[in-house]
């Protein structure tokens, strides 16, 4: 109690400066914002906006739990629920036919959903079949999310959808017990690879291991809090898992400041794979408008990593901007040399924050 007392009549630059590898000029521009406005604001309605994989974290909790998801057979979809989520039959994917995909895909979930279907994953997993179904179902969202036509606003919400059948407690669970097991992994990435007949042929993806939090972004929620700014997270993850993260790395902001992908939630309170009504995907545009209609509050901060994050990054008049430098190509890197940019380097070997703009390659 005594050490909560003394952090209360601290000064909200006081908690940023205890810890931390910011780039000086970085804090430097932070706490003499926040400052600005503590003084002259009065009670404050300002507000940060987060981004949450890879900018408050390092990893992204919602492919941990689907990698978890699907290397642990964790489902409640049923095979014909599974083929109504892929995209259309007649199109490509990375050179290979949309409808090989899909039937090899289907073909193998369905051999190996009467065993998920009464939890004997352990069985299903040494079934010939779980070697296909996830090494094939890892490339298909990889290949996907680099597709022009699918992208990660196709990505995204069926990530979301493959959680369907399970309750909000069930997610709660699973996303603690995916943090508990991803968290004592190593920073690496493991690859699945597969020679499968034609027109697939060989096929190969990696995902990444471990995850931690950037404690630099929890002392800065802290000093916002402090200065009477609240803190919202804006994630293009699934919202539920988001929130047990939040939670479970101790964050300091509550549920109802969080938004994520969402699905249509039925009267049993289960997941389904339905979209969740008058709701956007939390993607690109997505995330100002869940800033414009939900927050609907001056915003003092934005902080992201990667395109996802463009659209809100360069809204106008907000006074810091914070860009985590993951060293990636695309739309993001045109904001790496912009002016009006916090550009803060990582060491991407160690996942932790540098005090320098520059990140070091993993």
């Amino acid at each position: 109690m005594k050490s909560r007392q003394n952090e209360m009549h601290r000064q909200p630059a006081d908690i940023i400066r205890a810890t931390g590898h910011w780039y000086p000029g970085n804090l430097a521009s932070i706490h003499s914002t926040i400052e600005e406005h503590t003084r002259n604001s009065g009670p404050s309605r300002a507000v940060a906006v987060f981004d949450f994989d890879n900018t408050c974290i390092f990893r992204d909790v919602g492919q941990a739990v689907f990698r978890y998801q699907m290397l642990h057979l964790r489902y409640r979809v049923p095979p014909d629920a599974l083929a109504a989520l892929l995209p259309d039959r007649e199109s490509l994917l990375a050179g290979r036919p949309m409808a090989a995909i899909t039937s090899t895909l289907v073909d193998a979930y369905e051999r190996l959903w009467p065993l998920i279907d009464v939890n004997k994953q352990d069985r299903a997993r040494q079934m010939p079949e779980y070697r296909v179904f996830t090494t094939l179902l890892l490339w298909f969202t990889d290949q996907a999310r680099r597709d022009e036509r699918l992208g990660p606003a196709y990505v995204l919400p069926f990530m979301g959808k493959m959680l369907a059948g399970h309750s909000l407690v069930d997610l709660r669970v699973l996303a603690s017990e995916v943090l508990t097991a991803i968290m004592a992994e190593p920073l690496t990435e493991q690859k699945l690879a597969i020679d499968l007949p034609a027109p697939l042929g060989h096929l190969e993806a990696g995902y990444p291991m471990g995850l931690h939090a950037h404690r630099e972004m929890d002392e800065l929620m802290r000093m916002l809090a402090l200065a009477g700014i609240d803190s919202y997270v804006i994630s293009a993850s699934t919202e539920w898992l988001v929130a047990e993260a939040v939670r479970q790395l101790g964050f300091p902001v509550p549920e109802d400041r969080i938004f994520g992908i969402r699905v249509h939630i039925d009267d049993q309170n289960l997941l389904t794979t339905e979209k969740a009504a008058d709701y956007p995907v939390t993607f690109r545009q997505g995330k100002t408008e869940i800033i414009h209609r939900f927050i609907a509050r001056p915003l003092i901060l934005v902080a992201g990593d990667a395109d996802t994050d463009y659209e809100m990054l360069t809204l106008p008049d907000v006074p810091v901007r914070i860009l985590i430098n993951r060293n990636q190509r695309g739309l993001i890197s045109t904001l790496y040399q912009d002016p009006r940019i916090l550009l803060q380097g990582l060491d991407l070997r160690s996942g932790r924050f540098r005090p320098y703009r520059e990140s070091i390659p993993a």
